[in-house]
């Protein structure tokens, strides 16, 4: 591990062809600087497929072949590089490794389930620990060559792209908005909660590149960025009116308020020491606002179908309050089918999602408190547990990823993973401070370098965070793909610290 991470450098000087003193022979490539590069390419055709292929249904196969050719091109490519590297960058992916190593203590020596958790070990765990190490590597090919996000961005924008273009493909077929036939689901598994996790992941990189654009308006601006975040955010919109996501908007409502308050800062407060022109400013703030326009357009549209064909969030609070009265009605066991939902004051039933949602959340946290350590089950620990103490029960899930995450790891595997999620957002942010305060290069060319990583890495890590605490994702293809982008986004951004640091 002798080579050290190569500077990223800029020359102010203008070069010549037509002056023998300048001119240079374009560089000779070598065997081994060849196959270095072709086994960078594999790895993100291989993370590619992986990110499109998560998504989809009976893809097992795909998803192996993709995972472990790519693994074992990153290994071939780690062995001719030799970058350097130090545990100061790497503990987040160590934290995130740490958890299947958890698993495998647990199962040897606390598991009362030993058959399910060790199946579990040998598929949902073995392809975890491979993601990871293949996302940390990948992370430092990224650090490298920035502009190979757009593998990532795409890759993770193909399928709501395409389903979106399927739904208005049914809205004309079928002139309705809300199609007559139900949830539609495009390209992806006919899961709701699946569709709604895979849009999100587009949203949320829609909305780092706006805030991306707005926050380096002033010096590297460019319009693409902004119409092309304002675009994803767009189409995921519609697919969550095809599979009537509403937890994905309530995400994505959140993620537009942010984005509106950063509007707003960066159009009133000045950007290092220098001042701007008025002009500039309004112009900037023009474009944020009609952005912010055309995507509250898109949120209200929701809020009127939503009025209209479901009443999930006018009535939202009060059922809440009520579901959380887990003892008064026990209709969510889910055992008796003579035990009705409850009902408000006014006789109206409460939602059933809410109600469900509420009512398991409120009954794991009680678990979670009895059972600190964990079931050591990542599929479905909940029900392992309701079935215990409720023989007949058909509940599964909390519908709370963190609640059934903690389940199944305990309280050990939740610090693991929310360690490393810390890394992602701290490093994240003190990238973003040395961009604006302390680069020796300037704000703008060190923006423009690192292609909206940082903003991109923050908002999709932090976004799916918060999604995780309302959606039902903490297993299998689901848990593969968020620790691969932790390990991914920490990675980079570690070597890109490093790399500003020793320069």
């Amino acid at each position: 591990m002798c080579a050290q991470f190569a500077p990223l450098t800029f020359s102010a000087q203008s070069t010549s062809l037509t002056s023998p003193s300048n001119f240079r022979f374009p560089p000779v490539f070598s065997g081994k600087s060849l196959l270095e590069v072709f086994l960078r390419g594999w790895v993100f055709l291989a993370i590619s497929v992986l990110l499109v292929v998560w998504a989809l249904p009976h893809t097992i196969a795909a998803r192996n072949i993709a995972l472990f050719s790519g693994l074992l091109a990153a290994f071939g490519w780690l062995i001719l590089r030799k970058p350097a590297v130090s545990w100061q960058m790497c503990w987040p992916s160590i934290c995130l490794l740490l958890v299947p190593a958890w698993v495998l203590l647990h199962w040897y020596a606390l598991s009362d389930l030993q058959a399910p958790q060790w199946e579990e070990l040998n598929s949902t765990w073995l392809r975890t620990a491979c993601v990871i190490i293949l996302g940390t590597i990948a992370g430092w090919m990224l650090s490298w060559q920035p502009q190979q996000i757009v593998w990532i961005v795409i890759a993770i924008s193909l399928l709501p792209t395409v389903s979106f273009g399927m739904y208005l493909q049914q809205v004309y077929l079928q002139h309705h908005w809300v199609l007559p036939g139900g949830m539609f689901y495009g390209a992806f598994k006919a899961a709701k909660f699946s569709m709604v996790y895979f849009v999100l992941c587009q949203v949320l990189v829609g909305f780092g590149l706006i805030y991306f654009a707005m926050k380096s308006w002033f010096l590297v601006f460019r319009a693409w960025v902004l119409v092309l975040g304002v675009s994803l955010v767009l189409i995921g919109m519609g697919d969550f009116l095809s599979t009537r996501g509403l937890n994905g908007v309530l995400i994505s409502a959140l993620g537009f308020l942010v984005c509106l308050g950063a509007l707003l800062f960066y159009s009133l407060m000045p950007a290092g020491d220098a001042t701007y022109s008025q002009g500039k400013r309004i112009k900037l703030a023009f474009l944020g606002f009609l952005a912010a326009a055309i995507i509250g357009a898109a949120l209200y549209g929701f809020w009127a179908y939503d009025q209209r064909y479901e009443g999930k969030l006018s009535h939202l609070l009060g059922d809440i309050q009520i579901s959380s009265q887990i003892e008064k009605n026990q209709s969510w066991v889910r055992q008796d089918p003579n035990i009705a939902d409850p009902v408000d004051s006014s006789g109206r039933p409460v939602n059933a999602s809410t109600y469900e949602r509420v009512s398991w959340f409120m009954k794991g946290i009680e678990l979670i408190g009895q059972h600190p350590w964990g079931n050591g089950i990542s599929h479905q620990a909940f029900g392992y547990y309701m079935r215990a103490q409720f023989p007949k029960s058909t509940v599964l899930m909390t519908h709370s990823a963190w609640v059934d995450y903690t389940l199944g790891l305990g309280l050990p595997g939740l610090a693991l993973i929310w360690s490393a999620i810390f890394g992602v957002l701290v490093r994240g942010l003190k990238l973003q401070t040395k961009v604006g305060k302390t680069s020796p290069l300037g704000f703008g060319v060190q923006v423009g370098a690192n292609w909206a990583i940082p903003e991109i890495a923050l908002w999709l890590i932090l976004g799916m965070f918060c999604f995780w605490f309302i959606g039902e994702v903490s297993e299998r293809e689901y848990l593969e793909q968020y620790f691969f982008l932790i390990a991914l986004f920490s990675s980079c951004l570690g070597a890109l610290i490093y790399r500003r640091s020793a320069h």
